[in-house]
């Protein structure tokens, strides 16, 4: 059973009695009765109505004065003197109805379905539905935002790592629980180490309990807290959980967890500025593959392609252009001990299809090579 509650407010009215409320309009809210309720209806405020079905409940209540309990079954009896008004408005299937002659509730409720699906559509058959008081549908709650956050004020401040993050996993161990039971994941992490904050954003929405404990031990191997921790607070930022449909004649590509951890251990190691990711670009251009970084990373061609250099312009299987700019040569060789002594002249090409080039003379093999392209 359902309770419509019609009045100024409402809503707070209806979230005395339930945390499951929809709210139609300022002034109109519906909710679930449970069983103990259903035996103390005298405990509704005046304005209300109480129905097997949410919108026969509302009309109920938006229509007739004090409390109102409509048997199941009963609807159609209950609603049928009320006017044609009461229903959502609809101007142009109203006008049609005034013209049958169409007046209240009951006489809308006994047309034959048939006829009025001819005429008037879906959108007929589903005021008769309201007019019947016989239209289901589940209850639309409006569920407040949940927090997910723990934090923890110490009596000894901590000063080695293992027991901070021993509390920091009992944290996410309780939160996961509760995004699990929301069929939701985690997003980010804020953690705050007494007015240190810093946050963990994670490549993709999870609630691997294991993996994220691993993220903040290798966040906290990295940057240290720069004194005893005496409060911690955990914070996570929910977001829709991530769905992957594996194809059955490919090969399973590896974890995206143990990437992640083995990226967190390499940034322990050399830092965090000196670990960039590739970004894709919308273009079908062989290698086009740049990363985010001040440095320009150079992607070798496998093997080297054959170039031809005829005065301004470069010639390859793959690229062709005019060299706009050029710089080098410079000199090297793999094999400095050789008596032919430097075989290598490199060049860096910026060619008008916007990429830049390396191109290497091969003073042995009197040969243009393009080895590879930057990024």
């Amino acid at each position: 059973m359902y309770a419509c509650i019609h009045a100024p407010d409402a809503g707070a009215l209806a979230r005395s009695f339930s945390p499951w409320v929809e709210i139609i309009d300022a002034e109109t809210a519906v909710f679930a009765l449970s069983p103990r309720q259903l035996t103390e209806l005298h405990k509704l405020p005046p304005n209300a109505a109480v129905s097997s079905t949410i919108d026969a409940a509302i009309i109920a209540a938006r229509n007739f004065a004090g409390l109102t309990y409509i048997s199941p079954g009963d609807e159609t009896r209950v609603l049928g003197g009320l006017p044609i008004d009461c229903l959502p408005p609809d101007p142009e299937i109203f006008q049609t109805l005034d013209l049958w002659g169409i007046r209240t509730l009951a006489d809308l409720a006994w047309l034959p379905e048939d006829g009025l699906t001819a005429r008037l559509g879906p959108r007929g058959l589903w005021l008769q539905s309201l007019a019947r008081g016989a239209l289901e549908r589940p209850l639309k709650a409006e569920i407040s935002e949940s927090i997910y956050e723990e934090s923890a004020e110490l009596d000894h401040p901590l000063k080695v790592r293992e027991p901070l993050v021993f509390l920091i996993g009992r944290f996410l161990f309780d939160l996961a629980k509760r995004l699990k039971s929301q069929s939701l994941a985690a997003q980010a992490l804020e953690l705050k180490l007494n007015r240190q904050e810093r946050t963990l954003r994670l490549p993709f929405p999870t609630r691997d309990v294991k993996f994220l404990i691993k993220l903040v031990e290798h966040s906290l191997e990295t940057h240290p807290p720069d004194e005893p921790v005496e409060k911690v607070a955990l914070r996570i930022v929910p977001t829709e959980p991530r769905r992957v449909q594996h194809d059955l004649f490919t090969l399973a590509a590896p974890e995206p967890e143990k990437l992640e951890l083995t990226l967190g251990k390499i940034r322990g190691l050399v830092g965090v500025e000196n670990v960039v990711y590739p970004k894709v670009l919308n273009t079908n251009r062989p290698g086009s593959c740049p990363v985010e970084s001040p440095y320009l990373a150079l992607r070798y061609f496998r093997p080297p392609l054959e170039a031809r250099v005829e005065g301004k312009a470069i010639r390859t299987k793959l690229f062709r252009g005019r060299i706009l700019n050029i710089a080098g040569p410079w000199r090297s060789s793999g094999d400095w001990w050789r008596p032919d002594g430097w075989n290598r002249d490199e060049f860096d090409l910026y060619l008008s299809d916007g990429a830049l080039y390396r191109l290497v003379w091969d003073r042995v093999a009197g040969q243009w090579f393009a080895e590879g392209m930057y990024d």
